[in-house]
């Protein structure tokens, strides 16, 4: 296992969670046409990523340094998701949105200890740097092979 550390994943299409991507530089990485910032602990498990998407791996790794920059002064705020169901912090800097949850949390006290992990870790977590070490959106592949459809009458 490793120590917490900052990786950018990229992907084509739409990113994650009807992000926005901001305007920038030109990606210049093939089959990529938006980038994050991700904040990872020890085990794998995503504490935390950037509240947008970049269009290139320059300007995501630029919005981190800024983002560490200035985390001492950020402000989280948690609230329920669309639905109500579940909860989601935002950290945002000088009314800004900077850094969210990846997730929704069923419990309050969940998104809290989520939020503190990633306040811990971002502040000194090490970055990952370069397209050699870029994390790309995996794509849905459907299971090989036909299957039967399942049984309508009483199973033996």
């Amino acid at each position: 296992m490793s120590d917490p550390r900052v990786v950018f994943m990229g992907g084509h299409g739409e990113p994650p969670g009807q992000m926005a991507i901001r305007a920038g530089s030109e990606a210049d990485i093939p089959g990529v046409n938006w980038l994050l910032w991700r904040v990872l602990s020890a085990n794998n498990r995503e504490l935390g990523r950037s509240f947008t998407a970049f269009s290139s791996l320059r300007d995501a790794e630029e919005d981190f340094a800024l983002f560490r920059a200035s985390v001492a002064n950020a402000a989280p705020f948690i609230e329920h998701t669309v639905g109500g169901v579940e909860w989601k912090w935002t950290l945002r800097i000088e009314d800004i949105p900077r850094a969210r949850s990846s997730r929704g949390y069923e419990r309050l006290r969940e998104c809290h200890y989520s939020l503190s992990q990633f306040l811990d870790a971002a502040p000194s977590a090490p970055v990952i740097q370069g397209e050699e070490h870029l994390v790309r959106q995996r794509k849905e592949h459907p299971a090989p092979g036909d299957f039967e459809p399942l049984p309508t009458g009483d199973l033996p």
